[in-house]
């Protein structure tokens, strides 16, 4: 767990200074939007005689670009913040619903990768496990990861179920494209090490990750 808190720590210093990187671009940016925003005051002024920027479309059209990539950078940072101080002391469950949301941001380029959507079902309960965030996401990660490679590109989303009962939480992670014999055989592979702080089962379209239930807050 030590290893897990110093990654976690040098991650977390990480996503700071990427933080602080992405705020300069943005304010650069900014500054030359507005000078392209007096630019065009300047020529309404100048009743016509003094042209257009030649290129101020194209320069607005790049800004907006780089906006929008700032934007991408700094939730990708909020995200690899939130997975930095998940080993934190004292965190001995987590919320299964939080997990999900987290995973699925964090795992944009495999779903590019395999031409999926990443979906979440929102969880009808509380939905706490008695186990730690990182062992959640490294759980649901494998899950991820084992159907993305039975399905072929582009043949259906990928949808996570939060739920739970009688004692138990789960997470359903699901797949049109999937049968039933590959579900049992995605099931098997991911219990195939042994005791760990989940069990895997086969269900319709799909495994699901069964944990134990912590308490809830009301």
């Amino acid at each position: 767990m030590n290893k897990a808190r110093f990654m976690g720590r040098m991650a977390a210093t990480v996503s700071h200074d990427l933080c602080n990187v992405l705020a300069t671009i943005q304010q650069a940016s900014g500054l030359l939007a507005d000078y392209l925003a007096l630019s065009r005051k300047e020529t309404l002024k100048s009743m016509g005689i003094r042209p257009k920027f030649k290129y101020n479309d194209k320069f607005e059209e790049i800004i907006a670009q780089v906006q929008a990539q700032v934007n991408r950078g700094q939730d990708m940072c909020d995200q690899l913040s939130r997975l930095a101080h998940s080993p934190d002391e004292g965190q001995d469950s987590a919320d299964l619903a939080q997990a999900v949301e987290l995973l699925v941001k964090l795992s944009s380029r495999v779903a590019k990768k395999h031409k999926v959507r990443l979906l979440v079902m929102p969880a009808p309960m509380c939905c706490r496990a008695k186990v730690n965030l990182v062992e959640v996401l490294a759980g649901l990660e494998a899950a991820l990861l084992a159907i993305a490679r039975e399905c072929r590109e582009g043949q259906g989303d990928i949808v996570f179920a939060p739920g739970g009962g009688e004692g138990c939480v789960h997470v359903d992670i699901l797949c049109q494209a999937l049968g039933q014999g590959d579900c049992e055989s995605l099931a098997g592979s991911l219990c195939s090490g042994g005791s760990g702080p989940y069990k895997a089962e086969a269900v319709q379209g799909g495994v699901r990750l069964v944990f134990e239930q912590a308490g809830c807050q009301a």
